[in-house]
Order: structure tokens, then C-alpha cells, then sequence
């Protein structure tokens, strides 16, 4: 009976099991749980996880905008991920699934959401937007510069301005490039920038915008109302400059400078040289050995020919021209065996090296000893009848070569003409006299020039007056010659005549000082060598504010008060210097702030070799200037105060495109670089 029993149940069992199994078999399954979309782990796709559901056989997954938007279809897998490659970077999408099999297919699953990060854009589709868009606001003369991050597989951007936000956006142009730069962009007007990519499968929607706009320059810079002076040293700068672009300037100013580059060399060969023990105490040999390796900075080294450098003498290299080095078989005229040895040597000091310069080791300790000689080898030996330092036709010279040694093949020898050491020619090039003797005539005619030159100046820059006032006559132009000035300070010189030479008596005096303002104020009590030097500036400062035409004169103490003159040091970036920034000083007169419609002259003063930016720019000489303008002696006038100091070595650089590069810049581009800075940014007439 037990067993009977027994054999009924398993056969109950087995019915019930066989019945749920076949019940089982006929239900679709339930929705996915744990659905994950991935946020922002991919750049190329949004990744979907899931747990399976039982007796599923394959799952579909949706995609939707908005939590309870329209759900897309975007495909079917038996697995239980999905990557979904066609959703926009950066975009959020809600994620759900179904799963189904034979019975059916199950409700929706719960959503998550996901998104793609910002990179390669989906296969087959355009790329993102652009970002990071920017627009350059005023930072330019002549266009807007516009800028974004590369979009991802983008092949090509177009850029768009439009004149509101909300307006219509006019395609400018496309570019392959991350920038571009909107030159038809009207002055100061504010535009909308957007920018679009694009690939081969199309072009992404607009970027955000932003707003761009360029500065147009506030003043006129007529040349008419332009001049160019300077001291010393920018006294050759201001007559070489000024006569190289006469159709810049209307009046050029020379304050004791160097005139004529070949009585310059005669004076370091002769004087500098020649006499090189025994230099005066002022200028003394420190001075005259740096102001020597400046103007082999930027022209080249006068007293040797080197075809491997311009800056060293020959068999002088970086590695040892600043220890003790001692050349053989170096030939010279004083030296012309080759048998005494040659060397390098400091001066005045240990540890000056001079570099450009050799000398003769006559005792052969090694060192160089009072009286041995400096080496020179400027050009072939001549006789220099008429004095002026220049080979001239008919005059006798040796064709024995630059070290005037027969025999040894060097440059010039034997080829029957002249030779000079071919540096000068940098110096020629740069020549101030050979601009006056060929500037074409109606340039020449229509510059004010104003000179003077200490009768006794220690460089002998009086006889580079004389010879330039020599050549204005040689053709053709009057020159009104004064032996002083015909007025002592604080009463002010006036010319009415075109062109004006003062000799005044004495030598090279008050430029080696760093605050010229306190001159005036010594030269009130009666100090005899600050009166020449406020005598110098005054005049300089009549004749270039005389000979601009109309001109507004005359202030008042209340415009002192309320629109007081400004004087001080200002900064710029020179294309020219790769935008190094360089300092100026400038002069505001009084006034300058009341109006934006008073444009006034200007003057570019340019210093001399000892002379400092913040030694022009100080309260003294604010003051002096102050004074001129209230008393009606000087039209008010901006004055425009450029650094005559090379930053490589902070000594002077002449104002020239220095031939030495690596110790040199272009100091002549970079002053053209400030006069267009100033003209934009200052109301110049």
C-alpha cells in the first residue's frame, strides 16, 4: 500500500512541474533592470549595461531627448550592452530598453541617462561646434582676429559676423585654421562673431558667439607736423633718419652729433687710436672703447676686416676673444715680417676685454704695456692731402692690401684701385652727409634743419658741422651761420630762416649728465655750462615749434589747473624687436586732455649716448616746457622721447638696423614701429 502511494505522488509531481514548465514557456520576459549609460567615458560613443532578463532573447534599445519624450529605436542586440555611435558630443540622452522573446516583448525598462564627451565625432556624421570662440576687442589697428578650439574631424571652418546678436550672420570666409583674421570690419564698430565646421559628411551647427572689434587710429600723423631731433648720438639719428625719409618729417634737429661718417673714421684711426695712450679726461679711453665696440655693433668693425665676423678681429673667435690669445705670423705695417706676436687685451681694467681690437706684443710678455701699438688696418696706406679722411682721386696710396704688407695677397692688393676695409661701407650707407649730398633737390629744399656744435667738441663733431653746412651750400642753399646764440637763457633764440648752424663756444658739454631738467634749474642760478645746455634745448625746441605753420600758443593757469600738462615714461611692443616691449617718454601739453578734437605737432627726440628715458621725463623739465608754452614762446606740442638704448648691452645702438644681430636689433624699424603707435593712440596733428 506504501508503495502505491509512493508511485502516485512522483506521478503528481510530474505533472505539476510539466504543467509550470509549459506555463513558463508561453511568458514574455520582464524589463531590463540596472540599465547604466555611460556619461562622458567615451568620446566616440555612449556605452549601455544591463542586467538580462530571464527568458529574453534579445534586447532593443531607445533613445530620447527628454525624460518623457518620444523614444527612438536605435537598435537590437542579444547581449547586454549596446554602443550607441550616433548621439552629438556633449548632449545628454535618456536611456531605456525592451527585451523580448518568443511570447512577446516586455514593457519599457527605467531610463538612465548618458552622453559622449567632446573628440572624435560619430563615423559618418559632421563634426561639433567650435568652442572657445574668441573675438579680439580693439587689441588691433586694422582687423578683428578671431579664434576656437579644432573641432574634431573638422576639415575646413567658415567664419560668420553678424551686426546683432539676433541678426542675420554674412559668411566672411573659410579657413583650415583655428583663426582668422576680419579685415573689412568697420573701426570701433562691435560685431557678433560665430564660427561653423565642417568634414565630409557635413557642417555642425553655429558656434556661441562672441563680440570683436578694432581700433582705428586717433591721430592724423601728417608729416607736415612731424620733426625729428636729437643729442649726440641722436643727433646722428635724427639727420641720418630724417634725410633717408624726408617725406616723413618736416624738420630735422641736430644737436652736436656725427655728421659725416668719414671724418667719424678718420677720428677713431687718427684720434681714438693713434693716440691711444693719451686720451683726454673727457671723453676718456672707458667711454671711447664702448662707444667703439657700439658702432662695430652696428656697423661693423672699422679697424679690421674679418670675413668671418663683422664684430671680431681676424683670428678672434667667441672662444677667444675674452681670454689672453696670442696670434703668429699676424702681418701689419708694424709688423711686417709677421714676427712679433699678436694680441688680445683688457682695458682700462682686468677683465674689460676690448674684442675688437689687437696688439702688438713688442715685448712678448703676453700683455699689453704702455706704448705698445693697437693694430689698424682701416683701409690701403694714402696720404690724406685735403684732411677730410676719405680717399680722394689723385691722392697718392700704396697698393700693398688692408695690412699694407706687399707680398702677403690680402684683400685690395695689387688690383690697382683703393681699398678701403669693406665695413665702411655700412658706415657709408648710414651717412648723413652722403644723404645731404644726394637727397634729390625738392627734398632737400623743402626739410628745416637746425645744427649746432661746440667749437672745441672733444669728438671734433664741430668739423662734422662744418662740412655738413659745407654741402648745403655746395648746392645751392642758404644756411644762416651764428657764432653763439643770439640769446642766453632764460630768454629763448627764434629763426625764422630755413636752415641754422649755431657754433657756440666750447666743447661736447652737458649730455654726458642724466637730468637735463636740473640744468635749467642750474643754469637760473647763473651756472655757466647749464646755460649752454638750456641754450641748446630752448633753440632746438623754437626752431622745430617755429617752423611748424599755424599752432595753437598760449595757455592759461586755469588750463594748467584743470588740464595740466603730463610728462612720463610709456611702453609699446615693436613688431620690429619680435613685440619685445620698449619703453618711451612722452610730453602731453597742457590742455591735451580737454579735447578730443585738438590735434597738436609732434616731436621725436632722440637721445644721446649717456642719456636716459626717465633723465628727460621728470618734473623739471615738465615745468621748463610748461613755462615755454605759457609764455607763448612754443606751440603746444607732443614730445615723443625714444630709448636710444640697445636692451642687449644697455649702451647706445644709433638708431640703426645694427649689422650685429646677435648683439645688436633693428633699433632704426623699431623707432618707425613708435611712430605709428604713436599716431594711433595720440591725437597727432
Amino acid at each position: 500500500m506504501k508503495k502505491l502511494a509512493a508511485i502516485i505522488l512522483i506521478v503528481i509531481s510530474s505533472f505539476y512541474l510539466a504543467m509550470e514548465a509549459e506555463a513558463q514557456s508561453t511568458e514574455k520576459p520582464s524589463a531590463p533592470t540596472n540599465v547604466q549609460a555611460s556619461d562622458g567615458t567615451y568620446s566616440d560613443k555612449v556605452q549601455v549595461t544591463w542586467t538580462a532578463s530571464s527568458g529574453a532573447t534579445s534586447y532593443t534599445v531607445y533613445r530620447a531627448t527628454q525624460r518623457w519624450g518620444t523614444k527612438t529605436a536605435l537598435g537590437t542586440t542579444s547581449n547586454t550592452t549596446y554602443d550607441d555611435t550616433t548621439g552629438l558630443a556633449g548632449k545628454v540622452y535618456y536611456y531605456c530598453l525592451k527585451a523580448t522573446n518568443a511570447n512577446g516583448t516586455s514593457k519599457f525598462s527605467a531610463s538612465d541617462t548618458g552622453f559622449r564627451s567632446e573628440g572624435t565625432p560619430p563615423p559618418d556624421g559632421p563634426p561639433s561646434p567650435p568652442t572657445n570662440v574668441q573675438a579680439s576687442d580693439g587689441t588691433y589697428l586694422n582687423k578683428v582676429q578671431v579664434t576656437w578650439t579644432a573641432s574634431s574631424g573638422a576639415t575646413s571652418y567658415t567664419v560668420y559676423r553678424a551686426t546683432q546678436r539676433w541678426g542675420t550672420k554674412t559668411a566672411l570666409g573659410t579657413t583650415s585654421n583655428t583663426t582668422y583674421d576680419d579685415t573689412t570690419a568697420l573701426a570701433v564698430k562691435v560685431y557678433y562673431y560665430y564660427v561653423k565646421a565642417t568634414n565630409n559628411y557635413g557642417t555642425s551647427d553655429f558656434s556661441a558667439y562672441d563680440t570683436g572689434w578694432w581700433r582705428g587710429p586717433i591721430g592724423k600723423g601728417s608729416p607736415q607736423f612731424r620733426a625729428i631731433g636729437g643729442v649726440s648720438m641722436g643727433a646722428y639719428g635724427a639727420m641720418n633718419i630724417g634725410l633717408g625719409r624726408p617725406d616723413f618729417f618736416n624738420t630735422i634737429a641736430s644737436l652736436g652729433g656725427p655728421l659725416d661718417m668719414a671724418y667719424l673714421l678718420k677720428f677713431i684711426e687718427v684720434d681714438m687710436l693713434g693716440d691711444y695712450d693719451n686720451p683726454n679726461l673727457y671723453p676718456n679711453r672707458d667711454t671711447l672703447m664702448d662707444m667703439l665696440k657700439d658702432l662695430t655693433i652696428s656697423f661693423g668693425n672699422p679697424v679690421y676686416y674679418n670675413p668671418l665676423s663683422t664684430y671680431y678681429p681676424p683670428g678672434i673667435t667667441p672662444e677667444n676673444a675674452r681670454i689672453p690669445t696670442t696670434l703668429y705670423g699676424f702681418k701689419d705695417i708694424l709688423n711686417p715680417d709677421g714676427n712679433l706676436p699678436v694680441i688680445t687685451y683688457e682695458d682700462p681694467d682686468p677683465g674689460d676685454w676690448v674684442e675688437v681690437l689687437l696688439a702688438l706684443d713688442s715685448n712678448g710678455n703676453g700683455k699689453r704695456n704702455w706704448g705698445e701699438p693697437v693694430l689698424k688696418q682701416f683701409h690701403e696706406p694714402f696720404i690724406d692731402i685735403n684732411g677730410n679722411g676719405k680717399y680722394d682721386p689723385g691722392e697718392y696710396f700704396s697698393d700693398t692690401g688692408l695690412d699694407g704688407v706687399s707680398g702677403t695677397g690680402d684683400l685690395g692688393e695689387g688690383n690697382g684701385v683703393f681699398t678701403y676695409n669693406p665695413n665702411h661701407n655700412n658706415y657709408f650707407a648710414e651717412d648723413p652727409l652722403i644723404r645731404a649730398e644726394t637727397i634729390p633737390d625738392a627734398d632737400l629744399t623743402k626739410l628745416n634743419i637746425y645744427i649746432d656744435a661746440g667749437t672745441e667738441d672733444e669728438f671734433q663733431f664741430n668739423i662734422h658741422a662744418e662740412n655738413f653746412v659745407d654741402i648745403l651750400g655746395n648746392r645751392g642753399l642758404s644756411v644762416r651761420v651764428e657764432n653763439g646764440f643770439p640769446k642766453d637763457f632764460p630768454s629763448i633764440s627764434h629763426f625764422d630762416e630755413k636752415r641754422v648752424y649755431v657754433r657756440y663756444p666750447g666743447g661736447h658739454v652737458g649730455f654726458d649728465k642724466e637730468n637735463i631738467g636740473l640744468s635749467f634749474e642750474q643754469a637760473k642760478q647763473g651756472i655757466e655750462e647749464a646755460i649752454v645746455v638750456a641754450n641748446r634745448f630752448t633753440t632746438l625746441f623754437s626752431f622745430i615749434s617755429d617752423h611748424f605753420i599755424g599752432g595753437d600758443y598760449g595757455t592759461d593757469p586755469y588750463e594748467l589747473y584743470k588740464y595740466p600738462s603730463q610728462m612720463g615714461v610709456a611702453y609699446f611692443k615693436s613688431p620690429s624687436l619680435n613685440n619685445r616691449t620698449m619703453k618711451f617718454g612722452i610730453y602731453l601739453p597742457p590742455g591735451y586732455s580737454r579735447s578730443s578734437t585738438n590735434y597738436y605737432p609732434v616731436l621725436y627726440l632722440l637721445l644721446g649716448y649717456n642719456m636716459s628715458v626717465e633723465g628727460m621725463t621728470n618734473s623739471w623739465m615738465q615745468a621748463v616746457l610748461d613755462g615755454f608754452i605759457l609764455t607763448g614762446e612754443m606751440q603746444k606740442m607732443i614730445i615723443v622721447i625714444p630709448d636710444g638704448l640697445n636692451y642687449k648691452n644697455q649702451r647706445g645702438h644709433f638708431f640703426v638696423n645694427q649689422i650685429d644681430q646677435e648683439r645688436g636689433d633693428r633699433f632704426k624699424d623699431y623707432f618707425f614701429d613708435l611712430i605709428t603707435f604713436i599716431d594711433t593712440y595720440y591725437k597727432t596733428k
